[in-house]
């Protein structure tokens, strides 16, 4: 989905370490088959176009499981992306690059300034699409993804034209939204639950 610009493979915080450390080696997957964007690449643009063409070669994203910052973005599409973009070089915003700093020691000068990142528009062709929102330091661009109108200061919020997204959010996550709003989730949930005991 996304790597930072010029760290190591190999760096505890880059991508690619996280993934294969996390998730890759505890599953049954050749490595050649596993497409993580090179932020070490001699051209970066080229990287970006490369990765593009392996989805389409791939006939596309069966699934996107991602996650929000506390403003909302989606990948590194902070707020302002465009809505259609592809992946591409994106520079960080300074929240992003401080809420980061928890990872390079609190350290603002190790913190990679720019980052590959698929576009919003790369996540909205994929068949199904999942993002996972938990604590209250997100419950605010919870609410921006759902009570409010689609905006590309909230580039979540593109996520209400998708036809097939599922928001996974912990209570503490849904302290913005509406009562009205929850209880209408829950009861959604309520009723899938039944559904799927009856089969």
């Amino acid at each position: 989905m996304d790597e930072y610009v010029g760290l190591p493979r190999d760096h505890p915080e880059s991508y690619h370490y996280y993934m294969f450390e996390n998730f890759f080696k505890h599953i049954n997957i050749d490595p050649k088959n596993v497409h993580i964007l090179d932020g070490n690449a001699p051209d970066l643009v080229a990287e970006c176009n490369k990765f593009e063409e392996k989805i389409k070669e791939a006939g596309g994203v069966e699934l996107f499981i991602g996650g929000i910052g506390p403003d909302g973005h989606i990948a590194f599409n902070e707020p302002g992306s465009s809505l259609v973009s592809r992946t591409r070089v994106k520079t960080l915003a300074q929240d992003t690059l401080e809420a980061n700093a928890r990872f390079f020691d609190n350290d603002m000068s190790k913190v990679p300034r720019q980052a590959l990142t698929v576009g919003v528009g790369t996540v909205m062709d994929a068949k199904e699409v999942m993002i996972l929102i938990t604590g209250a330091h997100k419950a605010f661009a919870l609410y921006k993804a759902i009570e409010e109108g689609v905006n590309h200061m909230w580039t979540v919020s593109a996520f209400q034209q998708h036809p097939n997204t599922l928001m996974l959010c912990d209570e503490d996550a849904t302290l913005e939204l509406r009562v009205k709003t929850v209880k209408y989730f829950k009861c959604l949930m309520d009723v899938h639950m039944k559904l799927i005991d009856g089969m």
